[in-house]
């Protein structure tokens, strides 16, 4: 492409870039990472102490790993909550895992002892079909926006 493309080059380079896009949804591998991540941020919430506090730093320092592997994988980073449509997936899916902190929490102070590692299991489902969805609606938005 020159310096000063015409019209037509300039958007056939938008749609190449575009459809170069990496696939980061179905990678089973980024999803695991990504969901045992959101489950153990789920899960230490009601685990005993002194398990809550260390499961904290590791699930954080998961999310950081993931953004930093992204980037430099890829070079750039898509925050959840920048897509028009698709932020809204990232609002629900926060909104159901701090349902399952809620439940993690209750387990901890008022119901079974064993009730974070079954909020945990449903943070990890809940944190994979989540993100698969957030991708499906974030490149569908994307697509549209090439048109």
């Amino acid at each position: 492409m020159t310096q000063d493309p015409n019209p037509h080059e300039a958007l056939a380079s938008i749609r190449a870039a575009r459809a170069d896009l990496p696939d980061g949804g179905s990678s089973i591998a980024y999803d695991i990472f990504y969901g045992a991540a959101c489950g153990l941020l789920v899960a230490g919430q009601g685990m005993p102490r002194p398990w809550d506090f260390v499961v904290l730093p590791i699930a954080l320092a998961a999310f950081a790993l993931m953004i930093m592997w992204w980037r430099r994988k890829f070079g750039w980073w898509v925050s959840g909550y920048s897509p028009k449509r698709a932020r809204w997936v990232a609002f629900a899916l926060v909104g159901v895992l701090i349902g399952l902190m809620g439940v993690s929490l209750y387990g901890r102070h008022i119901g079974p002892d064993w009730l974070w590692m079954v909020s945990g299991g449903l943070g990890f489902v809940a944190a994979i079909v989540g993100g698969r969805l957030w991708m499906h609606i974030w490149r569908k938005e994307l697509a549209e926006a090439a048109k």
